[in-house]
């Protein structure tokens, strides 16, 4: 029996996942935190197997560090980390840190039972990166957040009319912001984009239910 650790201040989310990680036989969610600093408390007590925390929420680098520390406390405690973040770093980071697994939020509810065997058994799971320099190289790090929710609203709805409903803001901003995407990114098609970034591991669209299935960045597995 695994015992599970769960960590993330979306209450919906966690419910889901506590739920769904209970019907399987070998698996049993000890607790839910809000965060990474109460988490900390509850490995104390409950002790778990393996943490699964969902960091799309929370401060990126905070939220690393912070699970960091508790695996370097309790290197025992095997760690999952769940995220919609674009920043392909967070890998780096993540790996910087030990933490076991990490995977997209948008992982089917099968795969994500598989990869918390295969990490207890001692693999480790992580989104592939291309080794070519094109694919190591981020386009979108130089983006604002502003055009980064803009192209993660283009890429669920492909039309410009609703992205700028959805934004609240005018047609004329918009098109501003979508020519320095082009200028920052070297593109000039924004499907184009969103299916190169997509490919590529740098942008992963978000979804309300963690278990909605999408053609999300392959991943690798390794001893």
């Amino acid at each position: 029996m695994t015992d599970i650790l769960l960590i993330g201040n979306l209450i919906l989310l966690q419910d889901m996942l506590r739920d769904a990680l209970n019907q399987e036989d070998d698996f049993n969610v000890v607790g839910v935190a809000l965060d990474s600093k109460e988490a900390i408390s509850l490995c104390e007590t409950k002790r778990p197997d393996l943490i699964l925390m969902d960091i799309s929420t929370e401060n990126s680098s905070t939220g690393i560090m912070q699970i960091g520390n508790i695996k370097k406390k309790y290197p025992e405690i095997k760690i999952i980390i769940m995220t919609n973040i674009l920043d392909v770093t967070l890998i780096y980071q993540s790996q910087k840190s030990n933490i076991d697994s990490l995977v997209y939020t948008n992982i089917g509810k099968e795969s994500l039972n598989k990869v918390i065997r295969t990490t207890m058994h001692g693999y480790s799971t992580y989104p592939n990166i291309k080794s070519n320099e094109t694919a190591q190289k981020n386009i979108l790090a130089k983006l604002t957040n502003k055009e980064l929710e803009l192209l993660i609203t283009y890429s669920k709805l492909l039309d410009r009319e609703q992205v700028a409903k959805v934004m609240d803001i005018s047609q004329r901003t918009l098109n501003s912001h979508i020519a320095s995407i082009y200028d920052k990114t070297g593109f000039d098609n924004l499907n184009k984009l969103v299916i190169y970034c997509v490919s590529n591991g740098f942008l992963t669209p978000q979804f309300e239910n963690a278990y909605v299935k999408f053609v999300y960045p392959p991943l690798y597995i390794h001893c």
